[in-house]
Parts: structure tokens; sequence; C-alpha cells
């Protein structure tokens, strides 16, 4: 079994609690961790802009394009950040304890 970890980011908690639940409810997502009030710099147009966003970090069986795909469906960004974060390996007990949930 291999767990797969994500990252993306939402404007707020609202939001991120409403992406967080509604993978939740997907077979094989297992867990979705919510880190708030990220200060984020970026540039939009040529101008340098900042704001306030959360992050959510998804551990999930499923592969790159399918989880995607469903953060594409519901992300309230109309261009979300996605990216998959690479793990050589996941303790034992963690693994056994998706088995048992999932």
């Amino acid at each position: 079994m291999r767990i797969n970890i994500f990252y993306t980011t939402c404007s707020n908690i609202k939001e991120s609690k409403k992406l967080a639940k509604s993978l939740l409810s997907t077979e094989k997502i297992i867990c979705v961790n919510i880190i708030k009030n990220v200060e984020s710099f970026y540039k939009d147009d040529g101008n340098l802009k900042k704001t306030l966003e959360s992050i959510l970090i998804i551990k999930t069986l499923l592969g790159k394009n399918r989880i995607e795909n469903l953060i594409k469906k519901i992300h309230p960004y109309d261009i979300p950040f996605i990216t998959q974060l690479k793990n050589d390996s996941v303790n034992i007990e963690y693994l056994q304890w998706v088995r048992k949930n999932l």
C-alpha cells in the first residue's frame, strides 16, 4: 500500500474545511491536515500581492491524476496549486491504521 501526499492552498479556513470535508467523503482519502493563517506573496498580472491562505495536506491512496481532478472540481480557485509531495516510506503502524479505517 502506498500513501500519496498532496499539497494545495485555499483562501480561508472556511473554504479549507469545506474542501477537506468534501475530499474526505471520497473513498481512499484518509486524512486532510489544515494549516491556517499562512502569509502568501505572489505575482499576479505583474503586481506583487499578499494574502492569507490555508494549506491543505492530503493523505490518500489515490494517484495524482485522480486527486487533481477531484480537487479541481471542488476547489474555489480558478487555478489551484496542486502538487504531490514525495515520501520514501510511511511507518507500518500508520499503514495498518489506514487499512483499518478505509
